[in-house]
């Protein structure tokens, strides 16, 4: 997570499926609380990096597109988190190579301000989620638990457990180049009752779009 002010005790990759309660910006984050089969989780979007680089974003109002998780399954399935393998066969999100959106397109917007801004996108979604009983949130990300932290400092729920990294995993250098892997993108998904369906790609102007089967940058 770009700050990326890593959280503790970060286990897989995967994605989380729930009821969104409430959601808030904080630094560098974008934090949604979810109920999800009888437990708490927070997601945490990126909506800036303390490293200064740009976060890019592709936000679309009415998506459409077929993933190799299927949405629909999904949202009518068993709430809570899954882990996915990631890698050169695993079975996760890839911006590069799932054509999942128009990826040239991403583009800079405000975390927060005046005018169109990635607060006021997300926060009117979250907005409506919570006063629509059918709501699904679905967040790609990777899942984290504190162990030290027994109660989670934005929403107060306890244990402090949630899904992070909700951005593109690939074609990073320095001391993020830990984290690319290939099949390992993170997405947010917020699905309404007859299948209308908000998505939400981020990824930071730093990363590389043309990368290895690892996802790792070439050229």
């Amino acid at each position: 997570m770009r700050n990326r002010g890593r959280h503790g005790g970060q286990l897989s990759y995967g994605v989380l499926v729930g009821k969104i309660r409430d959601g808030k910006l904080s630094a560098t984050h974008y934090e949604i609380w979810v109920s999800a089969g009888g437990r708490d989780f927070r997601i945490a979007v990126n909506v800036r990096s303390v490293d200064g680089s740009d976060v890019l974003v592709h936000y679309e109002p009415n998506y459409t597109q077929n993933t190799k998780a299927d949405l629909a399954h999904l949202a009518a399935g068993s709430p809570g988190f899954t882990a996915i393998p990631t890698g050169p066969h695993g079975s996760g999100l890839d911006y590069i190579r799932d054509d999942l959106f128009p990826i040239a397109d991403m583009h800079p917007i405000p975390e927060d301000g005046m005018g169109v801004t990635l607060h006021n996108l997300i926060d009117a979604q979250i907005e409506r989620a919570k006063a629509d009983a059918t709501a699904i949130v679905i967040a790609f990300g990777d899942y984290f638990s504190d162990p030290g932290q027994s109660v989670d400092t934005t929403f107060g729920f306890s244990p402090e457990t949630g899904v992070h990294d909700i951005h593109f995993m690939q074609g990073s250098t320095g001391a993020f180049a830990r984290d690319n892997r290939s099949n390992g993108d993170g997405a947010l998904f917020i699905r309404y009752a007859g299948g209308e369906t908000i998505a939400l790609f981020l990824r930071f102007v730093t990363q590389s779009l043309a990368t290895d089967e690892s996802g790792a940058p070439v050229g």
